[in-house]
C-alpha cells in the first residue's frame, strides 16, 4: 500500500469517529448529517459491537437514528492505529479508542476495521469492537 493510501485510510477512520462523536453527542442531528455519516459505510457493512450484537448497514443506521444526541459532550480519542494489511483497494487497521462523556465517564475499546476503496473514497466494510475489561485502564 502506498503511503498516501495509508494516510487516506487513517483520515477516513479519524473523520468517521469525529462524525460519530458529533452525531451521538451535541449534533447536528438532521437527515443531511446522517446521510453524510452513513456515506462512509459500504452497502455490505457488518459490525460486531462490544456487546456481541451484530449490525448490518441498515441496523447501524437505525442505531444512529435512535441514539442521536444521546451522549452529550461525547469525545472519541483514537490511539495506536496500526495498518495490519494494505492491498491496493483494501485495508485492515487496528486501533484503540476512548469515548469520554461530558460528565467524565467513559469507556475504551479495541477495534479492527476493514475498509475498501470505492473510487477516490475509502468505505468501512467491517468493524469488530471489544470493550476494555477495566475502565479506566490501569
Amino acid at each position: 500500500m502506498m503511503k498516501h493510501d495509508e494516510l487516506a485510510v487513517s483520515a477516513q477512520v479519524r473523520d468517521t469517529l469525529a462524525q460519530i462523536a458529533r452525531w451521538l453527542g451535541d449534533g447536528p442531528h438532521g437527515e443531511e448529517a446522517l446521510a453524510a455519516l452513513m456515506a462512509g459505510f459500504d452497502a455490505d457493512f457488518a459490525m460486531v459491537a462490544p456487546s456481541g450484537a451484530r449490525l448490518d448497514r441498515q441496523g447501524l443506521r437505525a442505531f444512529f437514528q435512535g441514539a442521536a444526541g444521546s451522549r452529550p459532550g461525547l469525545e472519541i480519542a483514537l490511539e495506536r492505529m496500526t495498518l495490519l494489511m494494505g492491498d491496493g483497494d483494501a485495508a485492515t487497521v487496528a486501533y484503540y479508542e476512548t469515548q469520554t462523556l461530558g460528565d467524565g465517564s467513559g469507556n475504551g475499546r479495541h477495534a479492527t476495521a476493514v475498509l475498501f476503496r470505492d473510487g477516490a473514497n475509502w468505505r468501512w466494510r467491517h468493524l469488530q469492537e471489544t470493550g476494555e475489561a477495566v475502565w479506566p485502564p490501569r
